[in-house]
């Protein structure tokens, strides 16, 4: 069995394109394959919110995995298509900072991704058929024929060049006088602000005035009652127990907000 993901701003039926692209390019090997949606609900051409959502799910996949990441504002241009080796498992898509997150959670001290450009669409028979590749839908002309050479035992260093590729880093919460800045990296379904921080503050906080109780779970704040955790991703994230904390602030992905210390 190979499993690949998906992971896109694509919406409904774009990805069952690539799907088909795949299995058809596989032939009798396309039983042997499971596909997993990752999500297809990414913000459109956040690669940000892409980066963090492929970050926060690359660790539940055995070796072998290949994992297909298309948030791409930069599709048609100049802008290299990747192929990323790291901790067993394999990541295609652009090189926009989107793969690298979450291949660097997987590498070993010591041993950084390996990446390699998908260098020439004509040498790879990329493209849908007869078709040329799209100017505007690589995910389904360029880096799905990618993910099943890979299935079928190409190396990704037989896609390209090894390349440095482009970074995308979260960066980290500051201590200030009045308490820590810190920024929203991702929003989820629930409304709640994920936070650039690995552990919750050492002291009481208050957000835009509001104090956040500092909980190990949601429903040890009353309802509607503001709160602080570290959540299932590892990041620290404000909620508002069974509410929307990004509609109770106002605040959304990007947002720099500070902290106070109480």
């Amino acid at each position: 069995m190979k499993i690949i993901t998906l992971l896109t701003d694509f919406g409904s039926f774009y990805p069952a394109q690539m799907k088909g692209v795949i299995l058809s390019r596989l032939g009798d090997k396309a039983q042997d394959i499971t596909f997993v949606d990752i999500a297809h609900d990414i913000p459109p051409q956040d690669v940000r919110a892409g980066a963090f959502a492929l970050l926060s799910t690359v660790r539940y996949f055995p070796p072998g995995t290949i994992h297909i990441g298309v948030v791409d504002p930069g599709v048609g241009t100049d802008r290299l298509g990747l192929v990323v080796m790291s901790g067993g498992q394999i990541f295609v898509g652009p090189d926009n900072g989107l793969l690298m997150p979450a291949a660097r959670s997987l590498g070993a001290p010591g041993s950084p991704p390996q990446a390699y450009r998908i260098a020439s669409f004509e040498a790879l028979g990329l493209g849908l058929g007869s078709s040329p590749v799209s100017n505007t839908f690589h995910g389904r002309d360029v880096f799905a024929p990618v993910a099943a050479l890979l299935a079928l035992g190409q190396s990704p260093a037989g896609m390209g060049p090894r390349v440095r590729p482009k970074d995308l880093n979260f960066g980290e919460a500051k201590k200030t006088d009045r308490g820590i800045e810190a920024t929203i990296i991702y929003v989820d379904g629930f409304g709640n602000l994920i936070l650039n921080m690995r552990k919750l503050p050492a002291f009481p906080v208050k957000l835009k005035g509001v104090k956040l109780k500092a909980c190990r779970t949601y429903a040890q704040a009353r309802r509607i009652e503001p709160l602080i955790t570290l959540g299932s991703h590892g990041f620290a994230e404000i909620a508002v127990n069974e509410g929307d904390a990004a509609e109770a602030f106002c605040l959304k992905a990007g947002d720099r907000i500070e902290l106070e210390e109480i």
